[in-house]
């Protein structure tokens, strides 16, 4: 007999009236929550916190209604900078890899078990990563030292491309997916009210801005640099 898989059903593809229930509770929601967030959106995270650095403001989950009455839009908006960090990151990441061997990333990311207690007769163990190995492969450095330095040349030198997106993504179980990429050097509730009224004006649909934002409004830091100028921020929301 074969076991069946608990899968859940995605937000689309349930009935219309179930659709239509959840729509109609997330716009009370939306409304309930107005005072703070302003009305269009709601969200589980807190927005526009006095004194939080730009720096911890370059992306915010939130949801917002549909126009045709049943969808509901699940959506992550992050700034051009984050996605052209984010995107460095993989890149050097993939030019770190290709210089070791599989035996080697096998090392470096080897945790190893040591003893730590005693219950009752059940020995436990802690989980501990190994010290950073330095390899002749990377010039000497450990991996996050030859990744840091690869992503600082890539920065300066082959910077990717980033462009404003609207990316729909229909396998959500609570709505419809939407990933959101602005020109913006941070989240805050314009920026988000402006990305909502764009995409309902494209016809809430994936679109992409052929034109890349310009490099002159990207970093010439890598998120390292940035995070070590800025300091530590505790994040509340």
């Amino acid at each position: 007999m074969r076991r069946k898989h608990n899968r859940f059903t995605p937000f689309t593809a349930l009935s219309k009236h179930r659709q239509r229930d959840a729509f109609v509770r997330l716009r009370w929601k939306i409304l309930g929550d107005a005072p703070i967030y302003g009305g269009l959106f709601t969200s589980h995270l807190v927005l526009d916190e006095p004194g939080r650095p730009d720096l911890y403001r370059q992306w915010f989950d939130f949801l917002f209604l549909g126009l045709d009455g049943r969808s509901i839009w699940n959506a992550s908006i992050t700034t051009g900078n984050l996605q052209f960090w984010d995107r460095t990151q993989n890149l050097a990441m993939e030019r770190t890899y290709s210089r070791l061997s599989e035996a080697e990333l096998e090392e470096e990311y080897r945790w190893k078990r040591i003893p730590a207690a005693y219950v009752g007769r059940e020995k436990l163990y802690r989980l501990i990563r190994p010290e950073p190995c330095r390899h002749a492969a990377l010039e000497g450095l450990t991996v996050r030292e030859y990744e840091e330095r690869a992503a600082a040349e890539i920065l300066r030198e082959t910077p990717p491309e980033i462009h404003e997106t609207f990316r729909l993504d229909r396998s959500y179980r609570y709505g419809i997916g939407l990933e959101i990429i602005v020109a913006s050097p941070i989240i805050d509730r314009t920026v988000i009210e402006g990305a909502i009224r764009r995409f309902r004006e494209l016809g809430e649909t994936d679109w992409q801005n052929s034109n890349p934002i310009p490099r002159e409004h990207l970093p010439f830091q890598t998120e390292a640099e940035a995070m070590a100028a800025a300091g530590p921020y505790m994040l509340k929301g």
